[in-house]
């Protein structure tokens, strides 16, 4: 058995959604989540800071690596340290698995990972602690807060 990766918690979990407006209004308005937005431009996701250390994003089904996958699965993204991801890359690597990336990602680097049932894991190295706080003062590179 392999030693599990060094992973500090989940930092992103993305649903897609065949309503996008419907369920913003369910964890904007009904659940009370913090909307926040990542990028300029993606009017097709959003995204909600989920305490001080995680988000959650809707999307609407996409495809390609940048825009996710199309079909029904759930992406979500654990939290590494950075030099771990170069690790992680090798050791998926030689066990068969098809990994893409490593990326650029905000101020971080991130690889995929596709389960059996086309789930997307993503190992991410963004400190979601300093995405958040950046969020919630009104910005900072890649982070913003929505209107």
């Amino acid at each position: 058995m392999p030693e599990p990766p060094p992973v500090s918690g989940i930092s992103e979990l993305v649903l897609e959604v065949s309503d996008l407006e419907a369920a913003r209004r369910f964890y904007r308005d009904v659940l009370g989540f913090e909307e926040t937005q990542y990028g300029e431009g993606r009017e097709d996701r959003c995204w909600y800071l989920v305490g001080d250390t995680a988000r959650l994003g809707l999307w609407t089904p996409q495809v390609g690596l940048a825009g996710g996958r199309g079909g029904a699965h759930v992406h979500f993204a654990f939290h590494v340290k950075d030099p771990e991801i170069d690790t992680l890359l090798e050791r998926i690597g030689s066990a068969g698995a098809e990994v893409e990336g490593p990326i650029r990602l905000g101020p971080g680097r991130a690889i995929y990972v596709t389960d059996p049932d086309n789930n997307v894991v993503e190992f991410w190295s963004q400190d979601m602690a300093v995405y958040a706080a950046g969020a919630r003062s009104g910005g900072g590179p890649g982070t913003f807060r929505s209107g």
